[in-house]
């Protein structure tokens, strides 16, 4: 059995992609890496550089059970419209989202997780763990901490590394 390390989920042996939230599953001895001598051709980053994290929503002060992975090192945060087309987390229907931009931000994997506002009409904001208020907008991507809340409108979201 592989467990996967974003949702929790019991995979069996052989599956690339969890069958609970379709993060690629990385094994727990990965292979070595090759040497330039074993090749010569120019490799993609190592899918193990990426580290999967999740968001979960927060409503009225308290997490909730409702958690999204981040599976992919790109992924744009907004609402589904049939003129600007879908988005990776589609925030449509969620409480508060009717101030969520159609392309409000994007989170992304480079190196650490970051978020940055896309040009939203009401801003990103992020309350650090531990701390009391919420940050101004931002107007730079912004590295994410576990335990940190995002609020893309008034959605508010908890990030939570690996």
């Amino acid at each position: 059995m592989m467990v996967c390390k974003v949702c929790g989920n019991e995979n069996p042996e052989g599956v690339r992609f969890c069958e609970g939230c379709g993060v690629e599953l990385v094994p727990e001895n990965p292979p070595p890496p090759e040497t330039p001598e074993q090749s010569s051709v120019s490799q993609p980053p190592s899918p193990s550089a990426f580290r999967p994290a999740r968001l979960v929503f927060k409503r009225f002060g308290a997490l909730t059970n409702e958690s999204i992975p981040l599976g992919g090192p790109r992924l744009v945060v907004g609402r589904f419209d049939a003129s600007s087309g879908p988005v990776e987390i589609d925030l449509t229907g969620v409480p508060g989202a009717e101030n969520v931009s159609r392309r409000h931000a994007e989170l992304f994997f480079d190196g650490v997780w970051k978020v940055r506002d896309l040009g939203s009409t009401n801003g990103v904001f992020i309350k650090r763990a531990g701390e009391d208020s919420f940050s101004a907008r931002l107007v730079e991507p912004t590295e994410l901490k576990d335990g940190d809340e995002i609020a893309f409108g008034n959605v508010i979201l908890v990030f939570q590394a690996g």
